[in-house]
């Protein structure tokens, strides 16, 4: 059921739509006219196995919806709103190009229908509309080596972090579709990237922060590893790329107010169990030596990485508290958790990847790799309460690798995991569905003030959001808490894509990458700084934020609207997530 009745969420939108509506009086000729009906729903479109839902403020209950075509008449789905949602995900249409619009009856002030943006139905649109956009994106944000010479950070991607997922969310794609990997063109000439870089004229901008050296580990990985095969899709030219440079430079530096030192980071070296993991399907690409290198540079930092420990930072102790008020501007420094820097159990899946590494290894050494994820998912299942919104989506992009690795753990070594580990996840999804009864199906950081994150943008929270609940909705038992925690796993994609109270969706130049866009965001971040995104395909932005919700169209507190390689890592894991989810396979 919904928190609130449709009666008294009608008097709190008029409320926020202005002050006629709230007028004793009767409507005269000269009283402004009430806001006109509108449809909020994902501008690109939606998986036809999938659910699809819409939401339609100021609608009154039981107002008619259909679904057509957008070039022609013809009613193909009919269906009525209720708590202010119309949801057609009943209708599943064959495969075509054509686009559709939904369609609320006669509440135009002239009688007219009101119609929404168009959109698409398709069995793989995710895969047609977003995977070539998201190696696009990683293509064109490379340090040094991409569409700006620069390095901003310090990291293989211009503003990357140690807490970033690049070279994971790149395996995790290649492992959830190789043939549509391999088929994708070719855009990277890692011979010509050579010899641009190595030209002693090369226009390297150092002005960067955290960027010293940069230069020389990109030069010394173009010098120092036998290159990819020619061949290789450009994804596995990313995953060498990827692992080769912090090879170069393990050592990193977060330049956004983050206390730790430059250092070699845990969340760097666990990244190296993934592609331990998944090195059989990248083998016939890449040099052999090369996972030599990876495989010792792995074992050899692991314990002084802390991976074997349970991080200090997971525990909520040590978290900032959320300011009672929203800020409308960015804040940098530290912002604990809220910058997402230490999800809780980041670690546990690469300990497990670790494990049969070193079982194929043959080391004396294995069970421990195994006994460091059980302690550290014990620690969890223990000491995280969900109640509290900093230990959820206070983790913004970073959430999703904690539900992700309590999910690997129970689907690959039941019989090791920690008791109460499946209500675990399952207590997770029913907080995460409280906090998602509302019109927009949208999952809020807490019931009282805040509707996103204080402070910051979060896309990366709401595209990692739909990983998190496919993964765990694998586990639960209960029927209606799995459909309801995979609504609203969708919900939160479709609300970076437009449903949301200014139906814009988070990005800034959809141009160069999501023509079916009809509004992106409203504002730009300005060019020619930090990470220089504007010169990047498929740059994902930020998210229409609190002081919208739950209608305020007319807020002017639009946020930070600047990308960051970290969302784009995540939204990577979502595709690929999604589409096990579509085959019935898993990570």
């Amino acid at each position: 059921m919904h928190l609130r009745s449709i009666s008294s969420r009608l008097c709190a939108l008029m409320a926020l739509a202005g002050p006629a509506l709230l007028a004793a009086e009767p409507a005269t000729a000269a009283a402004p006219t009430a806001p006109r009906p509108v449809i909020a729903l994902n501008q690109v479109g939606f998986l036809t196995a999938q659910p699809k839902r819409f939401t339609a403020p100021l609608t009154p209950d039981g107002t008619a919806f259909h679904i057509r075509r957008a070039d022609r008449g013809g009613v193909l789905f009919k269906g009525t709103v209720t708590s202010g949602i119309g949801d057609f995900s009943a209708f599943r249409p064959a495969d075509s190009a054509d686009t559709y619009v939904a369609e609320l009856a006669g509440l135009d002030r002239i009688g007219a229908p009101i119609s929404s943006d168009p959109f698409l139905i398709t069995t793989n649109l995710w895969q047609e509309q977003y995977w070539q956009v998201a190696t696009d994106f990683m293509v064109d944000c490379r340090s040094v080596t991409g569409t700006h010479p620069s390095a901003f950070g310090g990291g293989a991607w211009r503003d990357s972090t140690y807490y970033a997922f690049e070279g994971p969310s790149l395996l995790l794609l290649l492992a959830a579709d190789p043939a549509r990997v391999a088929a994708q063109p070719r855009q990277i000439d890692w011979a010509a990237d050579r010899a641009r870089v190595l030209a002693p004229d090369f226009p390297y901008d150092a002005k960067t922060p955290e960027s010293d050296g940069a230069l020389e580990a990109t030069r010394r990985y173009y010098t120092e590893f036998a290159p990819p095969a020619a061949d290789a899709p450009d994804l596995v030219k990313l995953i060498h790329w990827a692992y080769g440079y912090i090879l170069q430079r393990p050592a990193s530096k977060d330049p956004s107010g983050d206390p730790a030192p430059k250092k070699i980071h845990s969340q760097h070296v666990e990244q190296f169990a993934y592609l331990l993991h998944h090195w059989p399907l990248v083998e016939k690409w890449l040099p052999a030596e090369f996972r030599v290198r990876c495989l010792e540079f792995a074992f050899a930092q692991w314990e002084s990485s802390g991976l074997l420990a349970i991080d200090p930072r997971w525990d909520p102790a040590t978290y900032e508290e959320a300011p009672a008020a929203e800020a409308h501007t960015f804040a940098a420094g530290y912002l604990h958790p809220s910058k997402g820097r230490h999800a809780p159990g980041h670690s546990i899946a690469p300990n497990l990847m670790l494990y049969r590494a070193a079982l194929a290894e043959r080391r004396a050494d294995a069970p421990r790799y195994l006994a460091a994820a059980q302690a550290q998912a014990k620690w969890l299942v223990e000491k995280l309460d969900w109640n509290d919104p900093r230990t959820t989506k206070g983790h913004r992009m970073s959430e999703f690798r904690t539900m992700i690795g309590l999910v690997y753990f129970l689907q690959h070594h039941p019989e090791a995991a920690p008791a109460g580990l499946r209500e675990k996840i399952a207590a997770w999804a029913r907080v995460a569905i409280t906090r998602s009864e509302n019109f927009w199906d949208f999952r809020r950081f807490d019931l009282e003030t805040h509707w996103t994150i204080p402070r910051i943008n979060e896309p990366g929270n709401l595209l990692g959001f739909t990983a998190a609940a496919l993964a765990a909705s694998w586990v639960i038992d209960d029927p209606a808490l799995r459909a309801r925690l995979r609504e609203v796993g969708f919900a939160q994609t479709d609300a970076f894509f437009g449903r949301n109270p200014i139906r814009a969706v988070g990005v800034s130049h959809p141009k160069k990458s999501f023509p079916e866009v009809e509004r992106a965001w409203p504002i730009f971040y300005k060019p020619d700084t930090c990470a220089r995104l504007e010169a990047v395909r498929g740059s994902i932005s930020t998210n229409c934020p609190t002081e919208f919700y739950p209608y305020n169209p007319n807020s002017t507190a639009y946020r930070h609207p600047e990308g960051w390689v970290n969302f784009n890592a995540t939204w990577n894991v979502a595709l690929a997530y999604a589409h096990l989810d579509q085959t019935g396979r898993r990570p």
